[in-house]
C-alpha cells in the first residue's frame, strides 16, 4: 500500500477518495493514528445535479464513471453518502467543506488557497 510506504518515509499523504461513509473513512483514520499523523478532511459540496452533468460530459475518464452508467453509479453513491460532521468528527482533526470552483482546471494557486482555508479551520479534538 503506497500510503504506508510514504508514511514510513516521513512524507505527507493525500487520500483522494470518495469514502462515502464512516466505515470507509475509518480505514484511513486508523492508519493515521498508527503513524501519529494529523488527519484532515476536505468535503466537496458539489450538488448532485452538477456532478451528474459533469459525469454525462466525460469521455474516456480513467475511472470509467461516465455517461448514463456513471450517473447510475452517482445515484447509488448519493443514497449511501454520509459525510463527516463537526458534531461527529470520527477522529478527524479538521473538516473543510469546499464549494465547487468556477474554474475548470486546478492550479497550484488554487491548491494553496484550499490549504490556507483548511489551516484556518478550527481543530476538532
Amino acid at each position: 500500500m503506497y500510503t504506508k510506504r510514504f508514511l514510513d518515509k516521513g512524507l505527507n499523504v493525500v487520500i483522494d477518495r470518495c469514502n462515502f461513509d464512516q466505515q470507509q473513512r475509518k480505514t484511513w483514520i486508523d492508519i493515521a493514528y498508527k503513524y501519529n499523523v494529523p488527519i484532515d478532511c476536505i468535503v466537496l459540496t458539489t450538488a448532485e445535479q452538477e456532478c451528474a452533468e459533469r459525469i454525462q460530459s466525460r469521455v474516456n475518464h480513467p475511472t470509467g464513471v461516465e455517461g448514463e452508467s456513471g450517473v447510475n453509479i452517482l445515484k447509488r453513491f448519493m443514497k449511501n453518502y454520509r459525510p463527516p460532521t463537526i458534531d461527529n468528527p470520527e477522529g478527524l482533526e479538521r473538516i473543510l467543506y469546499l464549494d465547487p470552483s468556477p474554474e475548470p482546471y486546478c492550479t497550484p494557486e488554487r491548491i494553496d488557497s484550499i490549504f490556507t482555508l483548511l489551516n484556518q479551520c478550527s481543530l476538532l479534538k
